[in-house]
């Protein structure tokens, strides 16, 4: 009877994280998204490390985790995109890797470095809804009253924000220089979110864009590292910083490999919200974790942003695009 009641409890356990696999898949993106911010700034708080040394790093376990996806496409028979040797669409895949490499995550990096992890992290995850201004402008898609109403909170919590750090002592003297860096990197990531649905649209595979796109960033900023005689940075970095900023990298495509399965599993909207948690859980975990300062203001200014954030992506009408994309991942990553 014993054994009996135990096999129920397991079958019962099993059945549950079946019905709920999108979800947690959802929730450990979010975390692996949070453990990514705090590992990138544990490389900064400790050395000044180059952003573009830092960007290139951090995009590598990427780059290899596309590349291998675009290899089993290949070996899948898909064979390469025809729509990739367009130079309109691999035009706007190049501006999509120097949008998001060369400009995005270096400003991410030195917002980082100057005002922690509880300004870079909510005010750069405002891109939802610079990517919903964007869209609504240059796609023509939709931008309805609960969207706004999203945007206008998230402006709120960023204020609340700014004066909750305003009053202690915040990650450096320049701690306010980060809010306009992480805006920039928000911007930056919502325009490259714009060129992205636009490539998907034409139907070009996400891994091999994800491909070009990574490459291109990689390339574009070792290319400036040596141009400006920067590139001896990765024999003079600490092996230690370099290693902080690569788990980092390894962390962000694990969260990828996350988000993506998830949206395989459940509802673009359910993943979209789940996975907008990390706009919270990093600045907790530095807080438990690094020992930054987090007061009331800071905390409710916090939750604001993530709130609007998550108002604007439930508002929005990306689903179809998204829900496409999420059916060419399942086939690129089961071998159908």
């Amino acid at each position: 009877m014993a054994d009996q009641c135990d096999r129920r409890e397991v079958a019962g356990s099993r059945s549950w994280l079946i019905r709920y696999r999108g979800e947690l898949w959802a929730l450990m993106g979010a975390i692996a998204y949070a453990l990514s911010a705090l590992f990138a700034r544990i490389a900064v708080r400790d050395y000044p490390i180059d952003s573009m040394l830092a960007s290139s790093l951090r995009a590598l376990p990427t780059l290899l985790f596309a590349l291998y996806m675009s290899w089993r496409i290949t070996r899948g028979g898909q064979g390469s995109n025809p729509r990739l040797s367009d130079w309109r669409v691999s035009g706007l895949l190049v501006a999509y890797g120097l949008l998001t490499f060369v400009v995005g995550n270096p400003l991410l990096f030195r917002a980082l470095a100057l005002g922690g992890v509880l300004v870079a992290t909510p005010v750069s995850g405002t891109q939802s809804l610079w990517a919903a201004l964007m869209a609504f402008f240059i796609l023509h898609q939709v931008l309805n009253g609960k969207m706004i109403a999203g945007m206008l909170i998230s402006i709120a919590g960023i204020g609340m924000l700014a004066i909750g750090q305003s009053g202690g002592e915040p990650a450096s003297p320049q701690w306010l220089l980060a809010v306009p860096l992480a805006l920039g990197t928000a911007v930056s990531w919502a325009l490259s979110g714009v060129l992205m649905s636009s490539v998907l649209q034409q139907g070009v595979n996400r891994f091999n864009a994800l491909a070009v796109v990574t490459g291109t960033g990689v390339l574009a900023l070792n290319l400036f590292l040596a141009v400006s005689g920067k590139l001896e940075a990765y024999l003079t970095t600490p092996v230690g910083i370099q290693g902080a900023v690569l788990i980092a990298g390894l962390f962000n495509a694990w969260a990828l490999v996350s988000i993506t399965t998830s949206l395989t599993h459940t509802t673009v909207a359910t993943t979209t919200t789940i996975s907008s948690l990390q706009i919270a859980l990093a600045p907790l975990l530095a807080w438990m974790l690094l020992g930054e300062r987090m007061d009331g203001l800071t905390a409710f200014g916090i939750v604001l942003v993530s709130v609007g954030a998550i108002v604007v992506q439930r508002g929005g009408d990306g689903g179809k695009m998204r829900e496409a994309a999420a059916q060419d991942i399942c086939r690129t990553m089961t071998g159908d």
